[in-house]
């Protein structure tokens, strides 16, 4: 993949704000900033951030719902966090995989028990006849295949690494 990047020289940039400013009187002699373009290649994203990008851009909004029910705001914010650290990243990290453990331990309940957790109070209010109970149990399926997904495509060198030992065991 080709990237362009756009360079700005130094000497027509004043202040920090990040502005482009020519001198004085200098739109009188016709000048204009000139862009130079710096040429760089990038690896291709790796596979567990495909699957990681179509689940959150078909289920993300399902998710920040339900930890919303289940883990309070902050829950939500965490997933609205997580969709935009994986649009703008080149491979998964392990705190962004840890991340998705975190969220299929809510979607599964695992919290629900400990009184002094967020989760005990929120769950209490749930109705166990309502239809969020069945989407719950549905994204909790969907999210745990995603990390099966994940925990398959990982490397023989990297199934060492915590996060990787945390998604093989949720999944």
């Amino acid at each position: 993949m080709l990237l362009l990047q756009r360079d700005w020289p130094a000497c027509l940039l004043k202040g920090g704000n990040g502005l482009l400013e020519l001198p004085l009187g200098a739109a009188l002699f016709g000048m204009k900033p000139m862009t130079f373009y710096r040429t760089f290649y990038t690896k291709q994203p790796c596979p567990k951030l495909g699957h990681v990008r179509r689940f959150l851009r078909d289920h993300g909004t399902a998710l920040a719902l339900a930890a919303r029910r289940l883990g309070g705001p902050a829950a939500s914010g965490r997933v609205f966090l997580l969709c935009e650290a994986v649009r703008h990243t080149r491979y998964l990290t392990r705190a962004q995989s840890s991340q998705l453990v975190d969220f299929h331990r809510l979607l599964k309940l695992e919290h629900v028990s400990d009184p002094d957790r967020i989760e005990c109070g929120l769950f209490a209010e749930i109705n166990p006849a309502s239809g969020f109970v069945d989407e719950c149990c549905v994204l909790s399926e969907k999210l745990g295949s995603l990390l099966r997904k994940i925990a398959e495509n990982d490397p023989a060198e990297d199934s060492v690494t915590p996060a990787s030992q945390k998604i093989s065991q949720a999944a």
